[in-house]
């Protein structure tokens, strides 16, 4: 018994305290990063980014189950080469949303019924009791959401040249005709 009370003590301890956690907004690298060196020709993608947000509960606070949606993200991609550099193009999304835990979450509504049955076989009275339970189900409400996009930002970079992106680092390693190698560090 003592056990048990105590497992139920830490688990709403637990669900209190990540509930009073405020709504943030993670960005992580989507492309993958091996440290090695790749290359990308004209149009391709450097590094992208994916953007997460808390979905903020009824008080304000982030979802105690870590629920979240999207919130955009950030993408450079290799344009090409002119004087010797690489030419990279940096573009940013936002996604607004109004998502929250009550917005996407279903209901199960539980529905107990009791049907009652008296009288006689014969001279020999009866009776029984018979107990159902249905449910209803209602969907998640859902949320809508828009995207923006700001102008694209165009940078050029020399070998041995960077620059940071969300806390990542692109470095230049060599620029070609029609192509440049790079990493991700």
């Amino acid at each position: 018994m003592t056990t048990k009370l105590l497992t139920c003590t830490a688990l709403l301890l637990g669900l209190a305290l990540t509930a009073c956690n405020s709504v943030e907004t993670k960005t992580s690298l989507v492309t993958p990063t091996t440290h090695s060196v790749r290359t990308a020709g004209p149009g391709d993608v450097v590094m992208s980014f994916g953007s997460r947000r808390s979905l903020p509960n009824a008080f304000g606070k982030a979802d105690a189950f870590g629920r979240t949606t999207n919130a955009g993200g950030t993408t450079v991609r290799y344009v090409g080469s002119r004087g010797g550099n690489a030419i990279f193009e940096r573009t940013d999304v936002a996604v607004t949303s109004d998502a929250t835990t009550m917005s996407e979450t279903p209901v199960v509504i539980p529905s107990t019924t009791r049907t009652n049955i008296s009288g006689t076989v014969g001279t020999v009275p009866v009776s029984g009791t018979a107990t159902s339970t249905s449910y209803k189900f209602i969907p998640a409400r859902g949320s809508s959401q828009y995207a923006t996009q700001s102008r694209p930002i165009q940078f050029s970079l020399g070998k041995g040249q960077s620059v940071k992106v969300s806390g990542r680092t692109l470095r230049v390693v060599g620029v070609g005709a029609s192509s440049v190698d790079y990493r991700i560090e």
